[in-house]
């Protein structure tokens, strides 16, 4: 399966939108669906997810709208795809399929080097927090700026 979807990009590039928001300030999905360039009714549905899985709230009202759900360095990466593709999503296969210890070792092998492959890879979007995306995105900006002499 696939973890990188467009569901996860778009809803990545959501929720860096709301951290750049004032404080307790929401903003509509409409807004966010401009800024971002994400289809709104798809945002709607991707809000309606992150929602259930914490990651946004919903305030109603005539200023209502959306706000991130928790500090931007408390959501990781894994948090997201675990919301779109269920909390199973970096489960490890405990066996080989089709293999035995007869085969000359080669099925344990490649098993091992999958194992690991799959660790590394749980462990980095564990590890890469909405804070981390946001002080990169944030350096990104701000080199371009240098570059642009503004």
């Amino acid at each position: 399966m696939t973890l990188f979807t467009s569901k996860v990009e778009y809803a990545l590039r959501a929720l860096l939108d709301l951290t750049e928001q004032p404080s307790g300030r929401a903003a509509q999905s409409h807004e966010i669906a401009c800024r971002q360039g994400i289809p709104e009714a798809y945002l709607n549905q991707l809000l309606v997810a992150m929602r259930r899985a914490g990651l946004v709230r919903s305030i109603r009202g005539a200023s209502g709208g959306y706000v991130i759900g928790r500090g931007a360095a408390s959501i990781t990466v894994g948090d997201v795809m675990r919301a779109f593709h269920g909390e199973n999503c970096f489960a490890e296969e405990t066996a080989p399929r089709g293999s035995c210890p007869r085969d000359g070792g080669a099925a344990w092998v490649v098993r091992d080097l999958r194992r690991r492959v799959d660790a590394a890879l749980r462990d980095l979007l564990e590890g890469t927090t909405l804070a981390d995306l946001d002080a990169e995105r944030r350096r990104l900006q701000d080199s371009q700026s240098l570059m642009l002499g503004i």
